[in-house]
């Protein structure tokens, strides 16, 4: 399977994350409760190569290190200054490092670490759901052009 680090299809999403656990489970049904074509890819499942992960690291501006959740993989050094190409290989070898997901539209790219952030590919605003209600009211006036309230 190939993984396609800008897609010009901005009804597409591509999602790369673990399933099998709660974050992958909601995240996958959040992305299908989307209007858009979901193309996931559990890296449990299928890995995508090592050129993809550097350009998915390369168009985060971030290095692998930051996708991956050290606290997970048994015997890992944080005080050893790994390589990227020996961090994709750590991440091949422990899939459920990943910490949260990788999301895909179009141009767009981002590393979410919770599943509402999918909300951003929406093209909708969260009209406060970053709120809580007891110490802020929320939201419930357009902010945006292209924001619709009932």
């Amino acid at each position: 399977m190939t993984v396609h680090i800008t897609n010009t299809d901005d009804r597409l999403i591509n999602c790369i994350y673990v399933g099998g656990n709660k974050f992958g489970d909601q995240l996958e049904a959040f992305l299908k409760a989307s209007d858009k074509n979901i193309l996931a890819i559990d890296i449990s499942k299928t890995m995508p190569t090592d050129t993809q992960w550097h350009d998915i690291a390369k168009e985060l501006n971030i290095s692998l290190k930051a996708l991956i959740d050290t606290k997970k993989i048994d015997g890992f050094n944080s005080d050893t200054n790994y390589s990227e190409e020996g961090l994709v290989k750590i991440l091949a070898q422990n899939p459920d490092a990943l910490d949260g997901a990788i999301i895909m539209e179009g141009d767009r790219i981002a590393h979410v670490k919770q599943y509402t952030d999918v909300l951003k590919f929406y093209d909708v605003d969260s009209a406060g759901l970053e709120k809580t209600f007891h110490t802020e009211d929320p939201t419930t006036s357009s902010t945006t052009e292209k924001d619709n309230f009932i």
